[in-house]
């Protein structure tokens, strides 16, 4: 297929690595770097230090800076991948030990590196005047919990809680001879709370650390966090998920990423300590998040971060880091990472990217398109499978480029929910619009396609997949609807399609853009589907009727107490009118309501601040 752009694109890669060769050939001269901490050595467990290179070389090019830690005299872990930022905030050591920190400074045009590194000690906080201590963190309300070793194999976590509500419960740590440390996270502001460390033998209770109280602080002046307000109260049944994590964005504010209980309180928020704009795209198991940076021009510019419930940086990449990788396996540069960006089971990380090309005079008109490639990463951040839209094995008959956007969308520059597109084009047909992807139980990738009305099953076979389409559903796909006499059963402009309980359950929210342009006065939809995979047919359990039309964004999942009981499903009409949002949960005996007086890209209803139910991931 024709992929003018693209082949440019590749070209001048080649042409770019060409000249960096002989640049390399030609000259002996490195950079040379030098690296120094924010603060001296040693500091306090959970102390975080900003490391800043500084790096000249002989040879014009751009400087590049890549960054990894680790213990002293051992393997040093890849932290943040090459950018043109030459300083880093490190995660900060939660035991005691001496740790390395190495700065490589790459000169994009010859390609040659130096380094530099330097030691921090790490000391405890706990010790035997003080055996249990509280650390004030960035965020007031979250707090590090520090305790004295407790014997190797045993485990320990920490119980919180304050007058009148149950107890949370951190993740558990395996005790290895050193201190334990621990963040405390979930409390509201300006409240005083009990905390206990706990600790097991066997997964048995075997002892307790004395009992600290904490008073949170009030919340910082001028921080962003829209109002909510309770349209209709959570039965007794969600007090096993009271925690929802909302992913807030548009309306001209640089809302904070921000977790409340259900009743609207705020226990949480993520504000980056670089200033950097963006929003939170998924909440993984432990407390850590993924954040997906404001888009920029410069692709170097776009950080792709995870960070944990202390709103510390745990790796990081970026836009420009990945798109090497991707032109040298061949594919076009991305111009951004949009939507999706999630750890996958066996740590792997999966994105979904965005870039445009004409693909050919007679396709769509011959105008600009934009099409996705997804892109998996190691843990080390580094490329090991991608799948583009345009050129995979039979996209050409099973996701033809001829079968333009349902309803005819289109991209300009800047506009919101659109990806930056290639100079010269200001405008560009948004094809398939991919808005999330998920790992399966069977290895294979779910992925939704907003302006195709579809659903994709692509073969990744974890990892060594053809990346063909295995089938498609929705509309004039491959599936059969059963249980309902709807006579529009299935979803279009969808949002966050999940397998659920491991198969053969999966949620969708079904934003019903298409459905509502041929009937107007209907609303979006949460769905639960039942896929029978074998007979092809796709059953329809639940089809809730949301009460709004929610144009764009959404959330679907399915609630999991932590026995394992399905106790409901949640459902986030991300936007009405681009100046609110609703998160709904749906039980047995009650139903959830809540406003926020601002767009949510999704929203989490989680166990707590360290434990979203995720059934595969």
């Amino acid at each position: 297929m024709n992929n003018t752009n693209s082949a440019r694109r590749c070209l001048l890669f080649a042409l770019v690595l060409a000249v960096s060769m002989v640049a390399a050939v030609s000259s002996s001269a490195t950079p040379v770097v030098t690296l120094s901490g924010s603060l001296p050595s040693p500091q306090p467990v959970g102390t975080p230090v900003t490391w800043t290179a500084t790096a000249t070389d002989t040879d014009s090019g751009t400087i590049m800076y890549a960054f990894s830690v680790g213990p002293q005299g051992g393997k040093l872990g890849l932290v943040r991948d090459f950018g043109e930022t030459a300083f880093f905030r490190s995660y900060p050591a939660l035991q005691e030990g001496t740790f390395t920190v190495q700065v490589t400074a790459r000169n994009n045009s010859t390609g040659k590196t130096g380094t530099a590194s330097q030691t921090i000690v790490a000391i405890p906080i706990a010790n035997s005047f003080t055996p249990v201590a509280l650390s004030n963190t960035a965020n007031p309300l979250v707090v590090l919990f520090s305790a004295l070793p407790c014997p190797s194999g045993d485990t320990m976590l920490v119980s919180f809680k304050t007058a009148g509500q149950a107890a949370q419960l951190t993740p558990i740590q395996t005790c290895n001879g050193k201190t334990m440390n621990f963040y405390v996270a979930g409390m509201k502001p300006s409240t005083k709370y009990s905390l206990t460390g706990v600790y097991l033998s066997a997964g048995i209770v075997s002892g307790y650390t004395s009992t600290v109280t904490y008073t949170t602080s009030a919340l910082p002046s001028g921080l962003a966090i829209p109002t909510n307000t309770i349209l209709s109260p959570a039965p007794a049944v969600a007090a096993s998920e009271p925690i929802l994590v909302h992913s807030y964005l548009f309306g001209g504010q640089n809302w904070v990423q921000t977790g409340t209980d259900l009743s609207g309180n705020v226990v949480w928020y993520y504000q980056p300590w670089d200033g950097e704009g963006g929003y939170l795209t998924r909440a993984q198991i432990g407390g850590y998040f993924w954040f997906i940076g404001n888009e920029n021009t410069d692709p170097y510019q776009q950080p792709l971060r995870e960070f944990d419930v202390a709103g510390n940086t745990v790796i990081e990449t970026n836009v420009g880091r990945v798109n090497e990788q991707l032109m040298a396996a061949g594919q076009p540069a991305l111009t951004d990472v949009d939507h999706e960006l999630r750890t996958m089971g066996n740590g792997d990380i999966l994105m979904i990217g965005s870039t445009d090309a004409i693909l050919g005079p007679n396709i769509q008109n011959g105008a600009d398109i934009i099409y996705n490639i997804l892109v998996v990463l190691n843990p080390g951040m580094q490329l090991v499978w991608s799948w583009n839209s345009v050129t995979c094995g039979n996209c050409a008959t099973e996701l033809p480029p001829t079968r333009a956007a349902i309803l005819g969308e289109t991209c300009s520059n800047g506009q919101g929910g659109c990806p930056p597109l290639t100079p010269p084009n200001t405008i560009a047909n948004d094809w398939l619009h991919g808005n999330s992807a998920e790992l399966a139980p069977d290895g294979s990738i779910l992925m939704s396609l907003r302006h195709q009305d579809w659903l994709l099953k692509i073969d990744y076979n974890n990892g060594t997949g053809t990346g063909n389409i295995l089938w498609r559903m929705g509309v004039d796909g491959d599936f059969t609807v059963a249980g309902t006499t709807d006579p529009y059963p299935w979803f279009s402009h969808q949002h966050d399609a999940e397998w659920d309980f491991s198969g053969p359950y999966m949620t969708v929210f079904d934003n019903g853009n298409t459905r509502i342009s041929q009937n107007p006065g209907e609303f979006s939809r949460g769905q639960l589907w039942d896929i029978n995979q074998t007979t092809m047919t796709a059953t329809l359990i639940d089809n809730l009727n949301i009460g709004q039309v929610c144009a764009a964004l959404g959330t679907a999942q399915m609630l999991v107490n932590q026995k394992g009981t399905v106790t409901g499903l949640h459902y986030e009409c991300g936007t009405i009118n681009f100046t609110s949002s609703q998160s709904q949960s749906f039980y047995k005996t009650g139903f959830f309501n809540m406003s926020s007086a601002a767009a949510a890209y999704r929203s989490a209803q989680m166990h707590d601040m360290y434990s979203p139910y995720v059934g595969l991931n």
